[in-house]
């Protein structure tokens, strides 16, 4: 096998393979990615037994070849060439050689008839969505995945039909976030699934390069989304997602507008007091005022008046001010609606600009 490459060009497939090759494994040739030169192509393929990536890029290929070799270190050397150079990558015995100027590097390579391939998706629904759509469903939803592994089933995004709209959910126990879109076409009957949270943020780092429209195939264990040359396959998350729209709050009838960009600014500025885990900021209201509080044992003492669109009684509220800024950040548009209950009850908090997405948070003890 012998190629010519130019850096960006091999660095782009080795940064998205990188981050799905774990680093530690107990079987060594998973720390491999297969690299195979054939008439003018090279395909990168790597997997984790979960996740599986390949993507296709053209090269002026000297010699046809296949082999494998340790994804971190090609990547580490490759990142650490000189921008702009020419790379002559070439094979000799069981070992890769990269060339570049007056570096060379030898790395030991691996038999790739033991590489592990994932089967095909057999069956299912296929459909397409936009890039931009695809990333308005993640973008929404990703930061309220849970990190607990006990309950397993939350360590994902909830993708599934609703009616006529394709919807993502996810939560932690602590907020939830909602995000939706009209349903493609070829989506209707398609299985509800749980898409792992190691394939969502590899997902939406590919989506950052393109701006075409997705084809996805879904059946009842694996998910596939060919994006420009790229194809990412994932088994999905086996479990039931929770009934979800029991949180949702129907009644909440206190309504709280606040300038967004204001009230994302004062929550960074008092949550600096805050040190300790449960990051506590507390919610003032009266009619037409809110004010910002954060008390501190060990750091002191803050407070932030602002002026909001507030009709009910006095109340109080707290809130986790991470959870708070995670939610804050999502929204678009210029102003951000709570609608709540009492200080015991979750918050629903829209976007007066963005139809179908919702967020619940559930309040904090202050």
């Amino acid at each position: 096998m012998k190629f010519s490459i130019v850096k960006s060009d091999l660095l782009r497939p080795l940064s998205h393979i990188y981050s799905i090759v774990e680093k530690r494994n107990t079987i060594p040739i998973l720390s491999n990615t297969v690299i195979e030169a054939l008439d003018g192509h090279i395909a990168f393929t790597a997997t984790d037994m979960e996740i599986d990536i390949v993507e296709k890029i053209q090269s002026n290929v000297i010699s046809n070849g296949k082999l494998t070799v340790s994804a971190h270190t090609l990547y580490d050397i490759v990142r650490k060439l000189p921008e702009g150079s020419e790379i002559i990558v070439s094979s000799s015995e069981n070992n890769l050689i990269i060339s570049c100027g007056k570096s060379e590097f030898m790395l030991p390579t691996l038999p790739f008839d033991d590489y592990p391939i994932m089967t095909d998706i057999s069956g299912g629904k296929s459909f397409s969505v936009s890039s931009a759509d695809l990333q308005n469903l993640i973008d929404n939803t990703k930061f309220a995945i849970s990190l607990e592994e006990t309950r397993y089933y939350l360590n994902g995004i909830y993708l599934h039909q609703n009616g006529t709209l394709l919807r993502t959910v996810a939560t932690d126990g602590h907020r939830l976030a909602q995000a939706e879109m009209n349903l493609p076409a070829g989506a209707d009957g398609m299985p509800s699934i749980i898409i792992p949270r190691k394939t969502v943020v590899e997902l939406r780092k590919l989506l950052d390069d393109t701006e075409t429209d997705i084809p996805i195939n879904v059946s009842s264990n694996k998910i596939k989304f060919s994006i420009n040359n790229c194809i990412l396959t994932s088994k999905l998350i086996d479990g039931s997602f929770p009934d979800y729209q029991r949180v949702i709050p129907k009644g909440n009838t206190k309504n709280l507008v606040i300038p967004t960009k204001d009230f994302k600014e004062a929550v960074d500025r008092v949550s600096t007091i805050s040190i300790e885990k449960s990051r506590a900021v507390k919610l003032s209201l009266s009619k037409n005022n809110l004010i910002l509080k954060v008390n501190s044992h060990d750091s002191g003492n803050a407070s932030e008046e602002m002026e909001v669109s507030f009709e009910d009684d006095s109340m109080e509220i707290g809130f986790n001010s991470k959870y708070l800024l995670d939610i804050a950040l999502q929204i678009q548009g210029k102003e951000i609606q709570f609608s709540l209950s009492d200080s015991s009850s979750p918050a629903l908090i829209t976007d007066p600009e963005q139809e179908g997405i919702i967020f619940v948070l559930m309040p904090m003890r202050v």
